[in-house]
């Protein structure tokens, strides 16, 4: 239960009013209930579409749900994937790109991946068809925890210190296959077994920028896991259309 009140703190702007005394290995090892901690996003998400689906135009639904996930997770992936794609888009050398990644600066590839990023989530938000958009809400956010997990737990570190070599340092394989575990049951909560296809599809898609992000950077970093969260997030959406559109 420590662990995740701990991972909520992090991840999220929801307000727990909770004092907690924690080493450096508790907030470490949390890792392991990120993709919990989506669930409770992804509730959250599921709520709010159900109370305006009949009251507003999808368009509007649209906005108030990726508006909404901004705001509960304070934008702190959304961060991570602007400082990832000012680095990657310089094409510079490893250590020039890593370097521009920590500067606080924003540049001109990141706002222009930003928008991209946002325009196109905001359209396959409206195009979810409404007898399953609800429960492509709830597992969403936690698609995107599962992915960073296996980042976290099977890449290296590419700097020699951060916030995120913590995480890197204490998450075990065995987290991910757990979390594999929990989105594989929460999946088949609301699908045929059939539509695992559609986790296992997102997942080998977003395994290539994952790959990509490692072999630039020799490894992954804290702004490159939340960037892999926000794409996983996209692309699984952009699969589930595909798939429930065939």
């Amino acid at each position: 239960m420590k662990g995740l009140i701990i991972a909520l703190q992090f991840l999220t702007r929801i307000p727990l009013k909770i004092n907690l005394n924690i080493t450096e290995k508790e907030f470490g090892s949390c890792t392991k209930f990120f993709p919990l901690v989506g669930l409770v996003i992804g509730l959250i998400l599921m709520a709010i579409y159900s109370l305006t689906y009949n009251l507003l135009p999808e368009i509007a639904v649209g906005a108030i749900i990726l508006i909404s996930q901004i705001i509960l997770t304070g934008g702190i992936h959304l961060d991570g994937f602007m400082d990832t794609m000012d680095g990657l888009l310089s094409a510079r050398p490893q250590e020039v790109m890593l370097e521009i990644m920590k500067d606080s600066r924003v540049g001109a590839h990141s706002v222009t991946a930003l928008f991209c990023l946002l325009i196109l989530k905001f359209s396959l938000l409206i195009s979810l068809p409404r007898e399953i958009a609800p429960y492509l809400l709830l597992i969403m956010p936690g698609i995107g925890y599962w992915v960073m997990v296996f980042c976290l737990a099977f890449f290296p570190y590419a700097r020699p210190k951060g916030l995120g070599k913590i995480f890197h340092q204490e998450t075990k394989k065995k987290y991910w296959y757990l979390s594999t575990f929990f989105m594989g049951l929460l999946f088949l909560l609301f699908f045929p077994p059939i539509y695992l296809l559609i986790p296992l599809i997102s997942f080998l898609i977003i395994l290539s920028p994952a790959l990509l992000i490692n072999k630039a950077l020799g490894g992954h970093t804290g702004d490159t896991y939340g960037a892999i969260n926000e794409l996983a997030q996209v692309i699984f959406l952009l699969v589930s259309l595909l798939i429930f559109n065939i």
